[in-house]
């Protein structure tokens, strides 16, 4: 994954005839963590890849996208190889498993007491949750948590930071559906 995505920010760097200096100050990120990301030595998290694809003015299945260019359809053959965007020691993980402009389909697994918190997404972004096993509380900045058991579902405006967290005494296994409007300049 580093690899391919390396390639994809140098790619995207050269088309625009940006020195490393200057994709870096419009990326968001240090020129020392471009220059490792563009090599494939560093591991960037998400925040960090939807900096990047921001800056470059795309969403982030573009920029990760192994078939890259505009498609009306997007066909991931095997969702166990699709991309592995952060994973822990224990087992926790999340592959982006297929996506298309501003909406992205994701397969988590949190471990017994693991958890994952994400930043505020863009105003008018959404994410919504199908758990398939065990048990995922959804922390909403300023609002309530919300405890979701598998075979119930949950969606919520994403434009708070916002996490999640494994509370059954097996792994929690969901589906998680996010949509940001702004994410996509193309869908603006």
């Amino acid at each position: 994954m580093s690899a391919t995505v390396g390639a994809a920010v140098r790619a995207h760097r050269k088309e625009r005839g940006w020195s490393l200096d200057r994709a870096a100050t419009r990326l968001g990120v240090s020129r020392r963590l471009l220059t490792q990301i563009e090599s494939g030595s560093a591991n960037p998290s998400l925040s960090t890849l939807l900096s990047i694809a921001n800056g470059f003015g795309i969403d982030l299945t573009s920029l990760i996208a192994k078939t890259p260019g505009a498609v009306d359809a997007v066909l991931q053959p095997d969702n166990g190889s699709a991309a592995l965007l952060w994973s822990t020691d224990a087992g926790s993980a999340a592959r982006l498993v297929v996506g298309m402009g501003p909406l992205e389909m994701w397969v988590w697994r949190l471990e017994p007491g693991e958890s994952k918190r994400s930043d505020a997404h863009s105003a008018g972004s959404l994410e919504a949750l199908i758990v398939n096993a065990g048990r995922v509380e959804v922390d909403i900045e300023g609002g309530e948590s919300h405890t979701v058991d598998a075979g119930q579902s949950l969606i919520f405006a994403a434009d708070v930071d916002h996490g999640y967290r494994s509370v059954a005494d097996g792994a929690a296994e969901f589906h998680l559906a996010v949509f940001d409007p702004i994410d996509n300049p193309a869908g603006r």
